[in-house]
């Protein structure tokens, strides 16, 4: 880098300016700015939780009164980003007495999770896995839902864990059908008939599949047998089968194929279906899984991979689907669904259905029925609340709601964008518990103050009770989806100009500074208030990783991890 002495910075800064031409501080103004860094930044001794909290001491000024906390991450796949939160978790929880937990997943499938950290029975990894997100089957979440188990195996003050998100009506719709069932028999049957078409109704894809993640260990070299049990009726335009994909260390594929050409199409009895993988030397990963594109219904059961004649340990996968989660299945794609049936089988008591209904009424012609259904449920409340527990009954009233704002998000309706409807479920859980604080889990983009985010939906209805929390890193890996697979990506190195880059340049690697401290007028941090590049990235990996942000508007604090790993799939 070249350096000029100061008297050679301001003549030629004079000349800049004369010439009409904006540029960035000269290098001692970085000092300035690292300066004040310095002199403002908390650092942090470490990333893990149960390791102190003495340093964290300082954030119970920072966090104040705030009845709402969001915890970003620059990525949906940043391992130290994520043990940092389970850390801030344990503060918030065990120091300011923060009670519940909600995570950017699925509202009722995440709640599921809420038995399991008060002490009740339960598989965690499946669990997890039933939150649908890739992102977040991961070692980091595990270790923090363990935490909390422990945690509330020792304490009368508890944490409880949710969800916010309504990207998936499944699970809702049943439990509202379970709860009217109960309640209301003519109600439960005009819902019952519309739930087919509610859940098959979504964005215009394809099929409907299902992926599974496989470590080739044992296998490399050699040609793996993958073999399932298919049972098809009235598939149409398409087929049903098995695919495959086997890829590198850097995500390139080595061998992909399906059953494009002899799948089954039609209605057929109970076929084994196989295909071959080879498996190179080099092979990092295998993905694979089950298929269905057209009209129809396909069940999947007794599936297994093979070398040799020896079976590879799939255990945990599930291959037999005798759990309760379909797990590895994509819902929500297009007029598709995915379940475990519980009635049709070809070996043990269940198996996997994937569906394809092309022709289901579009969602906009779904939307009066749905919200005819919630409004009689809003009427029936008072009546249900002589008879029902009061948490039976608004959770049925959340679920439905969940039903409704997807439809309206599928849609396309003004205003129903997910964001507002995340937004409008942690309101409803502030609602439920008015004394009581809440950790939000998310990423920077859904938590940060961006016009139409979920966070600036809440800081419009909670004003300084709500404070975002936004993370940042400079190098290092991430974890992404893509090449039909989960792996690991470089982070891109930060423009000179981004915040990042000014970050890294402090001696303290790992901070946390509070950006309400910052003064306009003043140099030394009035780059802060400034719109400068800003990494987010999404489950996608990104070339581009660094966009403008306005920082100081969006997030109330960050939180920098200088060199970041990636995510750990389970």
């Amino acid at each position: 880098m070249i350096r000029f002495a100061s008297r050679d910075v301001l003549l030629i800064a004079a000349i800049l300016v004369v010439a009409g031409i904006v540029t960035a501080l000269a290098e001692d103004g970085l000092d300035d700015r690292v300066s004040w860094l310095e002199q403002h930044v908390i650092p942090l001794d470490s990333c893990l939780a149960e390791s102190g909290l003495e340093d964290l001491a300082p954030l119970a000024a920072m966090v104040g009164d705030a009845q709402i906390v969001g915890l970003g991450e620059s990525t949906h796949g940043t391992r130290e980003h994520f043990q940092m939160k389970h850390r801030l978790v344990e503060y918030l929880v065990e120091e300011l007495g923060f009670t519940w937990f909600a995570i950017e997943a699925s509202t009722p499938e995440a709640h599921r999770l809420d038995a399991y950290v008060l002490g009740g029975d339960g598989d965690p990894e499946e669990l997890i896995r039933g939150m649908y997100f890739w992102t977040w089957t991961t070692e980091e979440v595990l270790a923090m839902v363990e935490w909390m188990r422990a945690h509330n195996a020792r304490s009368d003050h508890k944490i409880h864990f949710t969800g916010f998100d309504m990207q998936t009506p499944d699970v809702a719709l049943e439990e509202v059908e379970e709860f009217l069932a109960k309640a209301d028999r003519a109600l439960a049957d005009r819902l019952l008939a519309a739930h087919p078409s509610i859940v098959n109704v979504g964005y215009e894809l394809p099929c409907a599949a299902s992926s599974y993640m496989l470590d080739p260990e044992g296998s490399r070299g050699e040609t793996v047998r993958f073999t399932a049990w298919i049972r098809t009726k009235d598939v149409r335009s398409g087929h049903a089968g098995l695919w495959y994909l086997v890829t590198g260390r850097e995500g390139e594929p080595l061998a992909h194929g399906y059953m494009h050409d002899r799948g089954l199409s039609g209605t057929n009895d109970w076929t084994e279906c196989e295909v071959e993988l080879p498996v190179d030397e080099t092979a990092h990963q295998i993905v694979f899984g089950f298929l269905l594109t057209g009209q129809g219904k396909a069940w999947f059961d007794k599936a297994s991979l093979s070398v040799n004649g020896t079976d590879l340990d799939t255990t945990k996968l599930d291959l037999g689907f005798e759990g309760d989660l379909a797990i590895g299945t994509h819902t929500n794609l297009g007029r598709y669904s995915t379940r475990i049936d519980r009635f049709i089988a070809y070996s043990g008591a269940q198996s996997l259905q994937l569906s394809g209904s092309p022709s289901t009424p579009s969602a906009a012609a779904l939307i009066p029925n749905a919200e005819e259904i919630f409004a009689e449920m809003k009427s029936a409340r008072d009546e249900w609340l002589a008879v029902h527990p009061v948490k039976e009954v608004d959770r049925a009233l959340l679920n439905m709601r969940i039903a409704v704002q997807y439809l309206r998000m599928v849609a396309g309706q003004v205003g129903a964008s997910r964001d507002a409807a995340m937004a409008e479920n942690v309101a409803w859980l502030s609602e439920q518990y008015p004394s009581e604080r809440i950790i939000l889990w998310a990423h920077n983009g859904h938590i940060n103050r961006m016009p139409g985010m979920m966070g600036s939906h809440l800081a419009e209805r909670f004003g300084e009770a709500y404070l975002p929390i936004g993370f940042a890193t400079a190098s290092g890996k991430y974890t992404a989806y893509g090449s039909f697979a989960v792996q690991a990506y470089d982070l891109q190195v930060p423009p000179a100009e981004s915040f990042e880059a000014t970050f890294a340049a402090a001696t303290t690697s790992d901070f946390v500074l509070d950006l309400r401290d910052v003064d306009g007028e003043d140099i030394r941090c009035a780059w802060l208030a400034e719109t400068r590049p800003f990494r987010m990235v999404g489950a996608a990996p990104m070339d581009e990783q660094f966009f403008d942000t306005p920082l100081s508007d969006y997030y109330d604090l960050i939180v920098f991890i200088e060199e970041t790993t990636a995510a750990r799939q389970l």
